[in-house]
């Protein structure tokens, strides 16, 4: 068996997953911008840490085959669920004294958290999704210091993108398999 096409083909390439981190990220910005930095915060850390099982509520709601009990990779992804929640003490550290480096901080550290996906999916939109991720949040921690919300719409923004381009080349992998 493929496990690696299993998971890619269940999951939509990460469909679900990169759905409702852009809708969180592009919400925790604008929350970040009209109502309060410290709201914001909370909106992608409380969503952050419940996205894993979100996105397998939102698989059921897509009906979505399940991937089969004896796939190993369902290991790796309970094991990438939890870098980011476990990156959170790195991240406070170092927005302590600069609180306008949490969401580059945060964009950087979920850009590398892709990484593992281009195994698991066989998928080398995670690299570049990756890559766009690491650079943005560098650009913003480093370069574009001022309305530091926006590199949230920017990653939310990839999210979104990047969750449709994966839909799609998923369901076009799908669609020759079936003729």
């Amino acid at each position: 068996m493929d496990y690696h096409k299993e998971i890619r083909q269940s999951y939509w390439g990460g469909f679900s997953i990169l759905l409702l981190e852009g809708f969180f990220w592009i919400l925790a910005g604008i929350i970040w911008d009209f109502v309060s930095f410290k709201i914001g915060i909370l909106i992608i850390i409380i969503s952050g840490t419940f996205f894993y099982p979100l996105s397998q509520f939102l698989q059921i709601i897509l009906k979505r085959p399940k991937v089969s009990k004896e796939n190993p990779l369902n290991l790796l992804f309970t094991q990438i669920a939890l870098i980011i929640p476990f990156s959170f003490p790195l991240i406070f550290l170092l927005t302590n004294e600069n609180v306008n480096l949490f969401f580059p901080a945060l964009t950087i550290i979920t850009g590398a958290h892709y990484l593992p996906f281009i195994y698991a999916y066989k998928l080398k939109t995670y690299l570049i999704l990756a890559s766009l991720l690491v650079a943005g949040g560098s650009l913003f921690g480093f370069i574009i210091t001022d309305n530091i919300y926006y590199c949230a719409y920017y990653t939310g923004s990839m999210l979104l993108l990047f969750a449709i381009i994966n839909h799609n080349l998923i369901k076009r992998e799908i669609s020759k398999n079936t003729f």
